[in-house]
């Protein structure tokens, strides 16, 4: 985290209530909880930890960026080998810039369920999925009895498998990588980590969560924290704080593009009502045989999917085979306005590469997610569809009837995802998106989009496990029409795997040289 954000967020952590003894066994069945269809402890909503647990788990005085504040952890301390010790010391002296927060990381667990951050749980007989505001990072939680990964395969937020304990549920999670601290005072684990939760309502607004861990490459024996996560009651949705986005722009590594960009006042333009009207008509779904359905009578939009988009991620309205994705205009050509086609060009630019924010790891927005050649999960509750993406960012779509189906946030509040309202017509499901912030490229090819972006998506089944997409973006400072893409999304038999760009990424270094050097050879003196 930047030094000025945790001076402004430590101070939000005030609660400095004691952690309540370690539960070892299933709580009894306390009716008075609020319950699932299947009649477990329904979980749902938005929470977060009011406990300076992620400044330090243990006792601790006041330091730079971080408030005091009692040990969560059982018996008081880390029980920690005399080597780890001295490591922690050091990672504490050097916490500033070798806190993996500190690089917009992604936090791990526990970390993550008690940042300075609200989380959102969606939860289904099959999944529990849980969204935190930081980062939009997320973890999925399979509780349909399928076992660990296998493979070797090593994860930040680790691997995670739950079941239900009466009241509690309880998850195991393993196949950690080593690359994530407990705290930001610098408590470390091994790859050899091993943490078993406990999420147990104690009250309709209270989760008591409790995390064993252990490590035996780090540790001299298991320990435990005890934490209350408290429901946000004045909260009825998430919004972002894109972690790495904020420091680029606050230190210009990330340049601000005023013609896309939200201008920050003044009306959003829109299309005349004469070019709404003649836009394309969206396609009639027909009914499809076996196809599986929710215990409310939707259709089950459920699982892992990946799109046939066709390279879309290159150029939207790149001719393949023959043939545009784009089904409206007639042509499959874009209709952009003058500018916008020279800055598509200008985008092709070798330099330009570093310009690209899907590049910088930031979220693909919408609805470009759809069409990164990346599979995602949906988590299908009664109130919400929730898109898991897997390079790590989450899109939640609430589901809506009446006026409230196109109800969106005041227009100054502007997202990377989107503000995104869900409604059912008949079988098909549709989602009007609108407050984009316009500071993403739809597609490595420089598609052009901007804060005025309006999106009408529609996903229609057409087999059991096949599905329809189709995108309608109205944008009228970068389009002299609406234009529509579609294509097949398919549900296949995988499972979601993190893919952590930000750690992970290589390229970015080279593509700054690259914008660097062309920069340079312009302002040469010889230069033309």
């Amino acid at each position: 985290m930047r030094t000025q954000f945790l001076a402004t967020i430590t101070a939000l952590a005030l609660s400095t209530a004691l952690p309540a003894a370690p539960q070892t066994t299933a709580a009894p069945r306390q009716p008075s909880l609020p319950r699932t269809a299947d009649g477990k402890p329904n979980l749902q909503g938005i929470w977060q930890a009011f406990s300076t647990a992620a400044a330090d788990l243990q006792d601790h005085v006041a330091s730079l960026n971080m408030l005091a504040g009692r040990s969560v952890v059982a018996g008081g301390e880390i029980p920690y080998q005399p080597w780890a010790a001295k490591q922690k010391a050091e990672n504490f002296r050097n916490r500033q810039t070798a806190d993996p927060l500190s690089k917009c990381f992604t936090p791990g667990v526990p970390r993550a369920m008690y940042l300075d951050f609200p989380f959102q749980i969606f939860q289904t007989p099959k999944s529990v999925a849980i969204a935190f505001e930081w980062e939009l990072d997320y973890r999925l939680i399979y509780t349909n009895g399928s076992n660990h990964f296998t493979d070797g395969s090593d994860f930040r937020m680790g691997d995670s498998r739950g079941h239900w304990e009466g009241d509690t549920l309880v998850v195991d999670v393993a196949n950690f990588s080593e690359n994530t601290w407990f705290d930001m005072a610098g408590d470390f684990h091994s790859e050899a980590l091993h943490v078993v939760e406990r999420y147990r309502m104690t009250d309709p607004d209270t989760i008591q969560y409790e995390a064993t861990i252990e490590d035996g490459k780090v540790f001299t024996k298991p320990w435990t924290i005890n934490i209350a996560l408290h429901r946000r009651a004045d909260r009825d949705r998430l919004y972002e704080y894109v972690c790495q986005a904020e420091k680029e722009e606050v230190s210009g590594a990330f340049a601000r593009e005023p013609k896309t960009w939200y201008p920050g006042d003044g009306p959003t333009p829109v299309f005349s009502n004469a070019i709404l009207d003649a836009a394309r008509a969206p396609a009639k779904a027909a009914p499809v045989a076996n196809l599986p359905w929710t215990e409310d009578g939707k259709p089950d939009l459920s699982g892992y999917f990946e799109s046939a988009a066709g390279g879309a991620n290159q150029g939207v309205d790149a001719f393949r085979d023959g043939k545009s994705l784009l089904v409206d205009p007639p042509d499959g050509k874009l209709p952009l306005q003058p500018w916008a086609a020279l800055e598509k060009k200008s985008r092709t630019l070798t330099e330009r590469g570093y310009d690209e924010p899907t590049a910088h790891c930031f979220p693909p927005g919408a609805p470009r997610g759809m069409w990164i050649p990346d599979g995602y999960q949906i988590v299908q509750t009664r109130d919400y569809i929730v898109f898991l993406q897997e390079r790590v960012a989450w899109r939640i779509v609430p589901l809506r009837s009446g006026a409230d189906a196109t109800r969106h946030l005041p227009d100054n509040m502007r997202l990377w995802q989107g503000d995104s309202v869900g409604r059912w017509e008949e079988d098909t499901l549709v989602i009007d998106t609108a407050n984009l912030n316009g500071k993403d490229w739809l597609s490595e090819g420089g598609d052009v989009t901007s804060y005025a972006a309006h999106l009408v998506e529609r996903i229609t089944p057409t087999g059991p496990d096949t599905f329809r997409y189709e995108a309608t973006i109205n944008d009228p400072v970068v389009y002299t029409r609406p234009w529509t893409i579609a294509f097949p999304i398919k549900r296949e038999k995988f499972e979601l795997r993190e893919a952590s760009c930000r750690e992970d990424d290589r390229d970015l270094p080279r593509l700054k040289a690259l914008k660097d050097a062309a920069a340079a050879k312009k302002q040469a003196p010889n230069s033309k």
